[in-house]
């Protein structure tokens, strides 16, 4: 009764295994043409490679400064608006939903501000242009949409510089590159496996704190700007071009 059972049981296994083998070398099935069967898996898209592009879109910028020519003392709030656009170039490899990467971007914009200073005859500008933004960058994708945060080192040239109001004559100036910080968030979409739609917000900091004013001929001139600072904010599109990645 034993060696029956046995027998019967190892007739089972061999069955099962001829038919699982039978199934392994059957073709794949044929569907009609349109026709994708509910289990088939997703392509996902790959956001892993290096791109470069550009952008382009408006920024605006607050400058706050204090002028201080005696006995005349100037504290001013100042405000600009104006064109930004300029090029970028990053790498970012993905895993499962993350994405990480590094950016750099150049940005070219001309955001200045004028006020006239209490004793009528000058005018005080202060001025931020040609942004450099180094950033590293953190997302989440679903398929081929990526939203994400960014935030890094900022470079841009800063200038504060006093005028005759009535001529345009330079008196001072202090134009040099300042060091800041800066953050972000975008939204893209590929469009394509290597091309790339998107739309970013980024923040730019500088706190330039003093500086002496120099004469045009770059002799100090004995005025300072103290208690400067300049936020700019930017919104621009983005078109981008990826090598690698894609769809599998």
């Amino acid at each position: 009764m034993r060696a029956l059972r046995l027998l019967a049981a190892t007739a089972a296994i061999g069955t099962g295994l001829w038919i699982g083998t039978a199934l392994a070398d059957a073709p794949p099935p044929s569907y009609p043409p349109g026709y994708t069967p509910a289990y088939a898996p997703t392509l996902t898209y790959d956001w892993t490679g290096i791109y470069i592009g550009g952008h382009i879109g408006g920024a605006t910028t607050r400058s706050e400064w204090t002028y201080t020519n005696l006995p005349f003392v100037d504290s001013m709030g100042q405000s600009s608006n104006g064109f930004a656009g300029g090029g970028h170039v990053g790498l970012q490899r993905q895993w499962g939903s993350a994405v990480l990467g590094a950016e750099a971007a150049y940005t070219w914009m001309d955001q200045q501000a004028t006020s006239l200073s209490s004793d009528g005859v000058t005018s005080l500008t202060s001025s931020a242009k040609s942004l450099l933004l180094v950033t590293g960058k953190f997302g989440a994708a679903w398929d081929n949409i990526l939203a994400y945060a960014k935030a890094g080192y900022a470079l841009g040239d800063v200038d504060y510089r006093t005028t005759v109001t009535s001529t345009g004559a330079l008196l001072t100036t202090s134009s040099r590159q300042q060091q800041g910080w800066t953050a972000g968030v975008g939204l893209e979409y590929a469009l394509w496996d290597h091309v790339i739609l998107g739309v970013e917000y980024d923040y730019v900091k500088f706190n330039v704190g003093s500086r002496d004013q120099l004469l045009p001929g770059g002799g100090s001139s004995g005025t300072t700007v103290t208690e400067a600072g300049i936020d700019t904010q930017m919104v621009t599109a983005r078109l981008s071009f990826k090598l690698g990645g894609g769809r599998p």
